[in-house]
């Protein structure tokens, strides 16, 4: 039996999340903080509330590709704790944004 990973249930943030694994280190933290931002200023989250449930029990070293990754860790998390629906606007928004923003500097270099 094929293990299905809880984002690969949702097309959308199983290709944004596949394409963030591809990334150098400093672009995945990038747009981790830009996840951060997009959570506080467009969803009104408290981030120090939401940072402190996903981080309260967690420990070094995980098995998952962006366990190791403080920031990485913490922005997934807090999308796999949300709705459904939730975690569509957010994806849908870190798409028109923060990858986005990858693209363009790209494109730029």
């Amino acid at each position: 039996m094929k293990y299905v990973r809880w984002y690969d249930k949702n097309p959308d943030l199983k290709e944004v999340f596949d394409f963030i694994e591809t990334l150098n280190e400093p672009y995945q933290i990038q747009i981790a903080h830009d996840i951060l931002q997009i959570l506080m200023n467009d969803f009104n989250l408290d981030l120090d509330e939401e940072i402190n449930k996903v981080t309260k029990n967690y420990t070094f070293p995980c098995k998952r590709w962006y366990d190791n990754n403080i920031d990485l860790f913490t922005c997934f998390e807090m999308i796999k704790g949300f709705s459904k629906d939730m975690q569509e606007k957010i994806i849908q928004k870190i798409i028109q944004t923060a990858l986005f923003i990858y693209l363009e500097e790209e494109k730029n270099v």
